[in-house]
């Protein structure tokens, strides 16, 4: 098993319908209709994510420290994680990994 976590921004919409949680290093997004939906949604697309990254490019990109990420203040900072297993339960970055 391996742990990904990366830095999220979570902003609300201007409309106030909803909430929308953006992964900045990674360049994906996803929403909710509320905080915690918003979040176990990014936490499930990061998890797809990282799975994708891993099995196409043989590892995932670094994240940003949770200190320097920067946002306005309406904003929040979310740390989401996502554990990725094999079949076997092993460390999958271990499987795919190659020498260039």
């Amino acid at each position: 098993m391996q742990q990904f976590v990366f830095p999220a921004i979570l902003y609300k919409d201007l409309e106030n319908r909803g909430y929308t949680i953006v992964f900045h290093d990674l360049n994906i997004c996803t929403e909710g209709v509320t905080v915690e939906d918003a979040f176990l949604r990014a936490k499930d697309f990061l998890q797809v994510y990282c799975k994708c990254a891993i099995e196409y490019n043989g590892e995932v990109e670094q994240a940003t420290k949770y200190a320097d990420v920067e946002t306005e203040p309406q904003n929040i900072v979310l740390l989401v994680d996502a554990e990725i297993k094999d079949e076997k339960g092993e460390n999958v970055k271990q499987r795919f990994s190659f020498d260039i």
